[in-house]
This record gives C-alpha cells, structure tokens and sequence, in this order.
C-alpha cells in the first residue's frame, strides 16, 4: 500500500484528510515541520500546507527536492500567484488552494500514482535508488549522487529496457550516435564501471560477457 505524509498543523482538517484517505493508502500525520522531516524521504506522496507553526512549507519542498523525486502536492490557503509559482518551480508536483474538493484531491492523487507508474523510465524509485531523470536528481540511500550526461544517458537506457540485453553496439548508438566517430569504444565500459562505483553499495548492472549490459534491479 501506497504511503501518504499529510504535513497539515490544523488538526480537524488533518483528521479529515486522514479519514478521507485510510481505505486506499497508508497514512502518517505531522504537525510541524520539524515532525515531518524524519518522513519525507519514507513515503510515496506528500500533501503539504505551507503555513506551518514552525516554518514555510517552501523549506520542505527544498529540502525534499535535495534527494528525492518524491510526489508533493501542495494544500494551501495562500492563493498568490508569485507564492504559487516559488512552490511548483522548487519542486512541487501541483498546487491546491483552500478551501477544496476531497473528491478532487483524491483525484488528483490517484492520477499521480498512476502518472508515476506509466512513466517508470522518467522517474525510477526502488529501495535505495531513487531516479528523477526529468530533473536530473539522482539519489542513493537519500544521498545526491552527481551524474555527467554520458553517465546519465547510460543508466535512462539501460532501467529503460530493464531485464533486457543492451549490446554493446545497440548501447553505444544510443548515446554517442551522432559522434562515434570520435569516441573511443572503450569509452563506454570506462562509463559503466563510474556508474557502478556511484551506485555502490548496489550492484544494479549485470555484465552479459562478449554481449553488452542489464539492468538487473
């Protein structure tokens, strides 16, 4: 079951939310922002409102968005547009004001799991490894890991045909098509073996010997 932080300081609409969303997923309640920030990294979807007795919600959605690609909907009553677009350009995946539909927002959650779901190859989350190819954020057991282009290039491929065979050749088309030429052909296991030591401690990559890559993860 799915895992939904509510990080609402209002305690009747916290307990409304929670009532609303029980039967469909797993819930935790914070107060504070100092209550919430233990949970943000352990959950499937935030729902955050932004006037928080201990600070801005805007601090969580910076904070989250140092080492996670995880989904944040805001719940607020500020209806200011330049507040509104701070929010959404730090990292928040949509923007609700108060007061609202509990039909919508249940709506509007739903269709970011499934959003999620079909788009596995944008944002890839597994255990440790935590993927926002969109955004370029990589992470690995909640730490940002830097990716060059080629790097991140390699890794889209490979979890983008997860379980299958990349060959060398086919790989190596992908991501230097329009300058083989240039490249050396050991560019592209010189590549790999940086991804693997940034992955650690997690051996995602199978080498196939004499053939090419898997992502085995």
């Amino acid at each position: 079951m799915k895992k939904v932080l509510i990080i609402e300081d209002d305690k009747n609409l916290n307990k409304g939310l929670s009532i609303s969303l029980e039967n469909d997923y797993e819930l935790i309640s914070s107060y504070t922002l100092q209550d919430s920030i233990t949970h943000i990294y352990n959950v499937d979807l935030i729902l955050l409102d932004m006037n928080l007795p201990d600070g801005d919600g805007l601090e969580i959605i910076k904070n989250t968005r140092k080492n996670s690609a995880t989904p944040i909907i805001v719940l607020s009553a500020i209806d200011l547009e330049p507040y509104i677009i701070s929010a959404i350009e730090l990292g928040a995946d949509d923007y609700i004001t108060k007061p609202f539909s509990l039909g919508i927002l249940k709506a509007k959650i739903k269709r970011m799991f499934e959003k999620n779901k079909t788009e596995d190859f944008i944002i890839y989350k597994n255990e440790g490894l935590n993927f926002n190819f969109q955004h370029n954020k990589f992470c690995v057991d909640g730490v940002h890991i830097d990716l060059t282009p080629t790097e991140t290039k390699i890794l889209y491929y490979l979890i983008k045909n997860k379980s299958k065979i990349l060959t060398k050749e086919i790989l190596f088309d992908l991501v230097w098509s329009d300058y083989d030429e240039f490249i050396d052909k050991n560019t592209l296991s010189v590549n790999i073996s940086r991804i693997r030591a940034k992955l650690k401690p997690y051996n995602p990559i199978d080498t196939v010997f004499g053939v090419g890559y898997k992502w085995n993860y």
